[in-house]
């Protein structure tokens, strides 16, 4: 009778340890003077280990290269977000796009399903190379 007890308050507080944390990111991309329209992005929060990462968002930029992605997560430890910018500006007809990875400051997460802060990455030229760049086939 104790050890089910022990072991029944045990799982509850194990459950109320996960919480919803929530992030988000805006933004415009450039291709060089033009907007990059249809650039797909991912907002993940990454996790290390035999967890897969959690996609939280995922969208194209507008017409304009505008966008916002915004999501949350139940996680036992702080999320991980960070921003995945796939595109083919600058990529002399490479078959597989260009692969920009931005980690998103924890200043930036909320409690809470609701984001509370935006991170507004401003205007972003894809014409650059990063040295942590990678490329992608499939995303």
């Amino acid at each position: 009778m104790m050890k089910t007890l022990v072991l029944t308050l045990l799982l509850i507080g194990g459950a109320f340890a996960f919480r919803t944390q929530s992030t988000g990111v805006k933004g415009r991309l450039m291709c060089g003077s033009k907007p990059a329209a249809g650039v797909n992005l991912k907002l993940f929060d990454e996790d290390n280990g035999p967890d897969p990462d959690d996609v939280l968002d995922q969208k194209t930029t507008d017409d304009d290269g505008n966008f916002l992605l915004s999501g949350s997560s139940m996680e036992l430890t702080p999320i991980d977000p960070e921003l995945r910018i796939f595109h083919d500006c600058n990529d002399q007809g490479s078959p597989c796009q260009r692969e920009w990875v931005i980690r998103i400051p924890a200043k930036y997460i909320t409690n809470g399903p609701e984001v509370k802060e935006i991170m507004d990455l401003g205007v972003l030229n894809l014409e650059i190379e990063l040295d942590n760049e990678s490329r992608s086939c499939a995303h």
